[in-house]
């Protein structure tokens, strides 16, 4: 039936489907001689068409077509690749049909090849949006991760510009004891050579204070500087909180009786802290040197601890010159000199200060002073604490 209906259309419509098939770009129709001359080309064939229009014939070719032989005018179904050599080539699902002399292709757009190509084209779109949003992912990714880096340059920048002027208040503090043992050195050495002993004791006692001022700085900076390439050990032990600070009070009884200061404690019995025995000892010589530095000739030192909640809340009071508001918040920061004089004229850099907050916050405690000016400073410290078996 369908055939009687094609040939109705044929030569019924014949004018309407010729026009039709002038312009259709879905069906691939040629008609050559067979002395491979082509005599019609519908416009989508003749695109596909390349040179010698039947040397564009590459799978069969046109010569393979001649030698099919066959009982019926349809000697070839299936692909045909049209094109040439040099080039992406097209295939197409044709009849080849020979009649007489004359070579007839009729092909056209397979469906399931469009339907697979279809569902190609789906997968690689769809691959290329996820790569799309995986690619939109790592940019995220890198720009967090140069963020993070810019940030972090920041942070070196500004923690090599305080330790340069850090050092520079260090080589300049470091600087005046030394100038004052060599200054006396060569004052001794001339009275000497002139036999002349005259005072000779008081330069002898100002180059042992320069001395032991230089080596309580230096000391401070080797201890400061092995905590800061880690190479202090952390080595936490129970510690006798009376015994111990007992047991640093009379290291600074001369000092301290030079400038006719008293010194006295207030400590609880049988209490011990977890800590680092040489940690812990820098934060009391450091707080209690202090103390003697700015307290006038004649006052009051009192160190104390209390016992509350987890941890020992330890104080070291003095009836000193105290701390102007705009110094209290730079005194446990690195990038801020605001050394003063003692009341005897002392210098100091502020490390031993720093390094008190760096060894407390090692233990997990806190530290920091509250100080009023003409009446006093009171530095506090918190570390854990373990009651003893009595």
């Amino acid at each position: 039936m369908q055939n009687k209906e094609i040939s109705y259309i044929l030569s019924e419509w014949s004018d309407e489907f010729n026009e039709s098939l002038s312009k259709t770009n879905s069906l691939c129709v040629a008609l050559f001689s067979v002395d491979k001359e082509l005599l019609f080309a519908t416009p989508v064939m003749k695109s596909l068409l390349k040179g010698e229009p039947s040397a564009s014939l590459i799978n069969p070719t046109f010569d393979k077509l001649l030698t099919i032989k066959s009982n019926k005018s349809l000697i070839f179904e299936g692909f045909l690749t049209i094109g040439d050599y040099y080039s992406i080539n097209s295939s197409i699902v044709a009849h080849v049909f020979k009649k007489k002399d004359q070579l007839l292709i009729v092909g056209g757009a397979d469906t399931a090849q469009l339907l697979d190509q279809y569902k190609s084209m789906q997968n690689l779109n769809q691959q290329i949006n996820n790569l799309q949003r995986q690619l939109l992912k790592e940019k995220s990714t890198l720009e967090n991760t140069l963020n993070q880096l810019n940030e972090t340059n920041a942070e070196l920048q500004q923690v090599n510009a305080t330790k340069d002027k850090f050092f520079s208040i260090i080589a300049h503090d470091l600087r005046s004891p030394f100038n004052s043992i060599i200054g006396f050195s060569d004052l001794l050495v001339e009275q000497i050579k002139m036999k002349d002993i005259e005072g000779i004791d008081e330069y002898a006692q100002i180059i042992i204070e320069s001395s032991n001022k230089a080596m309580d700085l230096l000391m401070n900076l080797m201890e400061w500087s092995r905590s800061q390439t880690g190479r202090m050990d952390f080595k936490p032990e129970l510690l006798n909180i009376e015994h111990f600070v007992q047991e640093i009070i009379p290291l600074y009884d001369n000092i301290a009786e030079q400038k006719s200061i008293t010194i006295s404690h207030n400590l609880p019995h049988n209490i011990s802290v977890l800590a680092d025995k040489a940690m812990i000892s820098t934060v009391f010589r450091n707080l209690i040197a202090n103390a003697i530095k700015f307290t006038m000739s004649g006052g009051e030192i009192t160190v104390s601890a209390i016992e509350q909640h987890n941890e020992i809340l330890f104080s070291i009071r003095d009836t000193g010159v105290g701390i102007s508001n705009d110094n209290l918040g730079k005194i446990f920061q690195l990038d801020q000199s605001c050394s003063t004089l003692g009341t005897s004229q002392e210098k100091g850099t502020g490390l031993g200060l720093i390094l008190c907050k760096e060894f407390v916050e090692k233990h997990g405690g806190k530290i920091w002073v509250e100080s009023e000016e003409g009446i006093g400073s009171t530095f506090y410290f918190t570390l854990p604490y373990k009651k003893e078996e009595s």
